[in-house]
């Protein structure tokens, strides 16, 4: 193991924390950091030579004056007191650190030569920096929050994993997978990258057991081709999603002086990207949209042909649509199927039997109709995965009631991806769409968002021809 990799595991499942320039002002840094470690169950030393005590707990001179090892340093102190303060940790033999001031390499000239000084010093002491300029990074297993920020959110334990250069983004990023219910698994964002670039945060991803897929919202890196060779060991392994910005020149320009990062040309990055077996998504939404379903569903696709169960038309149209606009494709049902259905309808009028496959009314009404045809079309071998639309009815005992414990039973009789998309406001989901998920079905409110997160994971198992091994490890 590399000595990076070390550094980090202490970083990201810490014992003890220091944090340099802790405050009892509740608007400073070091107070915002205390007030975000407050769940962390281990220890957490405040640093700061001028303070007794914060709120009854003992501040310390340094980190050197403290009893016990120290696995992490959170520093919040100016560029002016970070030399010495890393120096400080050197002594103290802490091994991964989070610097969150800025002032080092986005600003140019001296904050260049001022960045380059620090990274020498934590390469020489062995120290994994996270930052500067960044919000941090953490654990949710361990309720680390080793940020400035406290979470206005629970965070849930899970699989995925998001390295971010921008602070603000690494927020969007936990927010939208708090609101999708995707569980993390480390998050980290990354800022001016001292000595942690994104292909070493890939590195110690690949190798960790709680993560299963990884997902990266890049400004620009000068590592590019370390980037991609890392992507391209990991791909075969975990899946990686990829959202880049500085595609224009407002983003190019702007990313320079928000992170210091040379956004480069997009149509190189696109095609590294590609090459290396990632994929490369638009937005954030796409990005949270696929990974969910990564994490949810314990199969691959072994090909891009999709079928649609449905009894509500229109919203499935929009998802053939998207689909197919992607490039997956929707074949008929095949003419044994397309019979066993048109039998289950049993209308005075021989009703043709297209993908997606519209049920009618009957669908609606008759959940026994819903989920016999879903048999049907699961087992046909025309299809390498399926999707269901379903207008659920949150009325009990009106008709509209999904079959979900026939769906659920279907399924866990064959190996192919179920995607369920429930129309429904975000803010009041079906009732039983957790048992859907339980049983690795994932759910989507929206038929596009449904449709392109599908179509990302037929794409990435092209790539890598199935050789991403399905997720069973559970998500707590």
């Amino acid at each position: 193991m590399s000595w990076k990799n070390e550094s980090l595991e202490r970083l990201f499942n810490p014992q003890s924390i220091a944090v340099i320039g802790a405050s009892n002002k509740p608007d400073k840094l070091g107070a915002l950091t205390l007030l975000a470690l407050k769940s962390f169950e281990k220890n957490v030393f405040p640093v700061n030579p001028r303070l007794d005590s914060i709120q009854g707990v003992r501040c310390y001179p340094t980190v050197t004056s403290i009893e016990s090892p120290v696995d992490l340093a959170m520093i919040a102190v100016g560029p002016q007191q970070m030399l010495s303060a890393l120096e400080d940790c050197a002594e103290g033999k802490v091994r991964g650190a989070i610097i969150f001031s800025a002032g080092f390499k986005e600003l140019g000239g001296m904050g260049v030569e001022h960045q380059r000084r620090v990274k020498e010093l934590a390469d020489k002491a062995r120290i994994a920096v996270i930052g500067p300029n960044c919000l941090g990074a953490g654990n949710p297993r361990l309720n680390l929050n080793a940020t400035f920020f406290p979470h206005p959110v629970p965070m849930k334990a899970g699989s995925v994993a998001m390295v971010s250069q921008s602070g603000g983004v690494t927020g969007l990023m936990l927010y939208q997978a708090s609101d999708r219910g995707l569980g993390v698994s480390k998050f980290a964002s990354v800022g001016n990258r001292v000595n942690i670039d994104f292909h070493d945060m890939i590195r110690y991803l690949r190798d960790d057991s709680q993560t299963d897929v990884i997902c990266l919202f890049v400004e620009g890196t000068e590592y590019g081709r370390e980037m991609k060779d890392e992507i391209s060991k990991t791909t075969p392994m975990k899946p990686v999603i990829v959202f880049k910005v500085g595609k224009t020149p407002a983003s190019r320009d702007a990313a320079l002086s928000h992170t210091g990062s040379l956004a480069g040309n997009s149509e190189i990055y696109s095609g590294a990207i590609k090459q290396s077996g990632a994929i490369e998504v638009a937005g954030v939404s796409e990005m949270i949209d696929t990974a969910h379903l990564l994490s949810v569903c314990p199969h691959r696709p072994k090909g891009d042909s999709v079928a649609i169960v449905t009894h509500t038309l229109g919203i499935a149209l929009i998802a053939a649509q998207t689909l197919e606009l992607d490039g997956a494709i929707l074949p008929p049902p095949s003419r044994e199927a397309a019979k066993s259905i048109q039998s289950l309808l049993n209308m005075p009028i021989e009703i043709p039997i297209k993908n997606p496959v519209d049920l009618l009314a009957q669908g609606w009404a008759n959940p026994d109709i819903f989920g016999r045809a879903f048999d049907i079309i699961l087992n046909d071998d025309r299809y390498d995965s399926v999707m269901i639309v379903f207008a659920p009815n949150y009325q009990e005992g009106i008709g509209g009631g999904i079959p979900i414990e026939k769906i659920v039973q279907a399924s866990s009789k064959v190996s192919k991806p179920i995607v369920s998309i429930l129309s429904s406001p975000e803010q009041n989901k079906p009732p039983g769409y957790e048992i859907l998920e339980a049983a690795g079905i994932p759910f989507y409110s929206n038929p596009q968002r449904a449709s392109k997160a599908l179509v990302n994971v037929i794409k990435i198992a092209k790539k890598n021809e199935n050789t991403i091994e399905p997720v069973t490890r559970s998500a707590n």
